[in-house]
């Protein structure tokens, strides 16, 4: 799955002549947390998020009239200059990693230049549901298969051989030497005919760990 799947476009965003006015809103009209600013051209200046604008504003506790004018000082007095970008060709994965590199929101989406989406923390994690197939009736099975080559080429062979379609597959790292963990989501709501076979093959099923959870995951 790329970036340019999952991203927000066209983006909202707010010119670098703006006031704080301005941008918060726009951050209040849309209902949104973080705001690009770009030049006349929209080749990306900075970025303004809803805490940048709050703590810009006067304090909820001691303030007089005079205090309100903050608002009226250009966006680029509160932007972040220092903005950490992506490429709508660019891996989620490679994304959500950056994003928790760096820790931030969001990562406003830039090709040729010119900011044409944005991408945040909700947006990843609607892309790991929809990748894991969260959202589609199935069950779970975990599966520990030898690391060797092929190994996974004949587990899915028994899928194929029960005719029952792989809603989706992840391989990882396990606890136990020389074996890997494989999280496979199965489109049948009854797996137990599917662990039986698997089981018979050789592979170690680390879930369902009961029978009784065998009938749906």
């Amino acid at each position: 799955m790329l970036i340019r799947d999952i991203m927000h476009a066209p983006v909202i965003t707010l010119p670098k002549t703006a006031t704080i006015r301005d941008g918060m809103a726009l951050l209040l009209k849309h209902r949104i947390r973080h705001l690009p600013v770009v030049d006349a051209l929209g080749r990306l200046y900075g970025i303004v998020t809803d805490r940048d604008v709050r703590e810009a504003g006067p304090s909820r506790l001691h303030y007089d009239e005079d205090d309100f004018r903050v608002f009226d000082e250009p966006i680029t007095r509160i932007a972040k200059t220092d903005v950490v970008t992506t490429h709508p060709d660019e891996f989620v994965e490679e994304a959500a990693f950056i994003m928790k590199q760096y820790r931030i929101g969001c990562l406003p989406v830039v090709s040729r230049g010119e900011v044409v989406g944005i991408v945040t923390h909700s947006d990843l994690l609607n892309a790991v549901i929809t990748l894991m197939g969260v959202d589609q009736p199935s069950s779970r099975l975990e599966i520990e298969v030898p690391d060797r080559t092929g190994m996974i080429a004949d587990l899915t062979a028994i899928f194929k051989a029960q005719e029952v379609n792989i809603v989706s597959l992840f391989v990882y790292r396990g606890t136990t030497p020389g074996y890997r963990r494989v999280a496979v989501r199965a489109r049948t709501m009854d797996p137990r005919r599917l662990i039986a076979s698997i089981r018979e093959a050789g592979f170690i099923i680390r879930w369902p760990t009961h029978p009784d959870h065998e009938t749906l995951s």
